[in-house]
């Protein structure tokens, strides 16, 4: 996580609360999963007290007195929820992945996170958490569940090859496999060395994802850049796909 709420970027993510809003007056498969995508690939502000090495979260319980931390998906409503306070509230940047593990995390006692509390508030158990971890490939038992597939889809190669032609902010793409915990649905990792952060690099990566679907063979996929946590994991020692540097 990335420290001191004066130095961090100001965070939008319109999509994110877009989707959000929706979930509260219909709360369907399809737009949970839509909200878990665009998390997924996101950053969020957490409120913190303390210092680094001793930061001390912010958390909300529950009628059965469960625990989840306070996460915020953009920066005015951090603002917004902290206006009334004397003196101002510190927050840290933190990514998906961070979320999870400090979640994960025996000695926090937290049953998940709740994002925007008061206003779009969307929550993610522990659960749901385990589940979307396994499938990133981080945390849990150290199982393998991103990696090297048996086959390509035969024109992805050329069509990336392609894609970085015309897209000069986008260097190197690494294609990996998922499988989500405990079945058998499989989905493709594109992992892109993108220029640029913040909505301009999301739009880029959605880009990507969609300029890839036609070559999946009716797979679906998530794109992510490799400065994410869990993506940076995935690709280590791994060969590019596909890359500029080498034609």
């Amino acid at each position: 996580m990335s420290e001191g709420s004066e130095k961090i970027e100001r965070i939008v993510n319109e999509k994110l609360i877009e989707l959000m809003g929706k979930i509260r007056v219909d709360s369907s498969e399809d737009n949970m999963i839509a909200v878990l995508k665009e998390a997924a690939v996101s950053k969020f502000i957490v409120p913190v007290d303390g210092g680094e090495g001793d930061y001390r979260f912010h958390a909300v319980s529950d009628s059965k007195g469960l625990k989840y931390m306070v996460v915020y998906a953009d920066s005015d409503s951090f603002e917004v929820a902290f206006e009334n306070k004397k003196d101002k509230q510190n927050g840290v940047l933190a990514g998906f992945a961070d979320l999870i593990d400090v979640v994960m995390a025996p000695k926090m006692g937290l049953s998940g996170f709740v994002i925007n509390p008061g206003s779009e508030e969307v929550l993610f158990g522990k659960d749901m958490l385990k589940m979307i971890a396994a499938q990133m490939g981080i945390g849990g038992d150290g199982t393998a569940k991103v990696g090297e597939p048996d086959r390509y889809p035969p024109e992805l190669k050329k069509a990336l090859e392609g894609y970085l032609l015309i897209e000069p902010t986008v260097s190197d793409i690494w294609v990996r496999l998922m499988r989500e915990n405990g079945t058998d649905r499989l989905i493709w990792l594109i992992v892109a060395n993108a220029e640029g952060e913040g909505e301009p690099l999301k739009y880029t990566l959605e880009n990507l994802r969609k300029y890839c679907l036609p070559y999946l063979d009716n797979m679906d996929a998530m794109a992510v850049s490799c400065t994410e946590e869990f993506a940076s994991a995935v690709i280590k020692g791994v060969k590019p796909f596909v890359s500029r540097n080498n034609g």
